[in-house]
């Protein structure tokens, strides 16, 4: 990148004329990929993005002024894997709703700065080394080689690496709004500490929606064993864990008569118990870990006893009940591939699986429908969605910068990000999934409420960083623990250290 820039201070405005989505997720790598979202909270246990359907007069856009940067090339560093270099950058338009709509994204992007947007991927396109970037990165600012403009990574790295130095404060920087509706306020509130933040996402970035948990369930299975469906059930507030245990049992069939649940019988639930299956219920039952203090910077507060609570429930479902069919977790989460061509088998009722699954797997599966995943009970207000902590977050490296290139580095954030929100999140969100995939009127209405009700937990985003608290909730119920007030009180103290530590080198990143 160059520092001849030509500008010209007209103002304009970019109409965004579809949904206002939300934004917002640790997982953790265990032999390959495999990672967990949550939803972070600040001084509140949670953070929600407000997400609607606006009227055409109603318009949102970016404030940026027309500018001209006289075809600079803009370098973005990246994942070469599958689902995240196609969200950044396609070779052409091949007919297909959501490829082409980045393509136009990103020539209007183009267009309207005078750039011209290059991705420079790392690894394999079916690597799952998400640190890979990270080290690319590390290796570029050791040797002086300022070769990429902006970073984009797996948002449990770049914030778990938040505070090593490898990035520049997004907050202040010239033409960078992240109060618009188009950047993840969930993301923002979970990770501005101490007034700096390091990274960004939203509907720049397709996985933001793609790896969203949600509950798919067959709608043919539940009308011929007449019971409701669950879409009723969700608005009346009844959609909790419990009840799946009761639905898990009633929908179970012995196909095989040996008395034995085991493969070959239909199952009322199968879903992974032991590494991302169970990283939603974070967020589905509202269990914070991180919160801020009066200075916002990051205070544990985790809430052992409800907690623990949950944790009884979670092992209870998936031990003790007939109905639900354990899956393990597999190198890459094809475990994920696996559940979802089970569910499309007809071989379960329900599932809990990332939506990109209705990309893949469940393409042609006959009726089935979607709703968030359940509540830990009654008393709890709102059906929370998670997101699976590998989505994509942008940064900007950290190079030295002019001021001019760091306001066209704002200025291609920004205008990369309203656009999107004008072309792919329509593209994948109004047409992909509720076109295409989704079958009835009803799931459209309750993907709506998911994305209303993002949860996104800093404790999980910054989890390698703070010995990955979140891990022993995945231990506890992979392992069936029947006592676990003991292990979350010795890791409290371990958490509670790391978190302390953390927040002295972002203090000290400040100066």
């Amino acid at each position: 990148m160059t520092t001849k820039i030509s500008m010209k201070l007209i103002s304009a405005l970019l109409a965004i004329v579809m949904l206002l989505a939300s934004f917002a997720a640790c997982a953790e790598t265990s032999g390959g990929d495999a990672e967990t979202t949550e939803n972070a909270s600040t001084e509140a246990p949670s953070s929600t993005d407000a997400v609607e359907t606006q009227p055409e007069e109603t318009v949102v856009g970016d404030d940026v002024p027309e500018l001209d940067f006289g075809g600079e090339e803009i370098v973005i560093l990246g994942r070469n894997r599958d689902w995240f270099a196609d969200e950044v950058v396609v070779s052409d338009e091949n007919g297909t709703i959501v490829n082409d709509a980045v393509y136009k994204r990103n020539l209007l992007v183009s267009e309207r700065l005078g750039i011209d947007i290059v991705f420079q991927g790392v690894g394999s396109t079916n690597s799952t080394d998400n640190y890979a970037v990270r080290d690319a990165l590390s290796k570029l600012i050791e040797s002086g080689a300022e070769d990429v403009d902006l970073v984009s990574n797996a948002a449990y790295v770049a914030a778990s690496t938040q505070a090593d130095g490898l990035y520049r404060n997004l907050i202040g920087v010239e033409n960078l709004d992240l109060s618009k509706p188009y950047w993840s306020q969930g993301l923002n509130t979970a990770m501005e500490v101490g007034g700096a933040q390091y990274l960004c996402s939203g509907a720049v970035f397709l996985s933001y929606y793609r790896f969203m948990f949600v509950t798919f369930f067959n709608v043919d299975t539940f009308n011929n064993a007449g019971i409701e469906l669950l879409y009723d059930t969700v608005e009346r507030g009844e959609w909790t864990l419990e009840k799946q245990f009761t639905l898990a049992e009633q929908l179970y069939r012995d196909n095989n008569g040996n008395g034995e649940s085991d493969e070959g019988d239909f199952f009322g639930f199968m879903g992974n118990h032991d590494m991302i299956g169970v990283d939603g219920y974070w967020a589905s039952f509202e269990l914070p870990i991180l919160t801020k203090d009066e200075d916002g910077y990051y205070k544990y507060d985790l809430d052992i006893e409800r907690t623990v609570n949950a944790v009884a429930l979670i092992n209870d479902f998936f031990w003790n009940n007939k109905g639900v069919m354990r899956v393990n977790y597999k190198s890459g989460d094809t475990e994920q591939d696996a559940i979802a061509q089970s569910f499309a088998n007809e071989e379960a009722a329900m599932v809990t699986l990332r939506l990109i699954e209705c990309e893949n797997d469940l393409v042609g599966m006959g009726n089935y429908g979607i709703v968030p995943l359940p509540k830990l009970d009654k008393d709890q207000q709102l059906n929370r969605a998670a997101i699976h902590d590998s989505f994509s977050a942008l940064s900007i490296p950290n190079f030295n910068f002019s001021d001019e290139e760091l306001a066209m580095l704002g200025a291609v954030l920004e205008v990369m990000a309203s656009q999107s929100f004008k072309t792919i999140t329509p593209a994948y969100y109004e047409q992909a999934l509720k076109g295409r995939y989704v079958n009835d009127p009803q799931s459209v209405r309750m993907l709506d409420e998911i994305t209303q009700n993002v949860w996104i937990e800093a404790g999980i985003l910054n989890c390698n960083a703070i010995e990955a608290p979140h891990k022993t909730f995945r231990d506890a119920i992979k392992n069936h623990y029947p006592n676990v007030t003991s292990l979350f009180t010795q890791k409290a103290k371990i958490t509670a250290r790391k978190v302390g530590e953390l927040n002295e080198k972002l203090e000290k990143l400040l100066g």
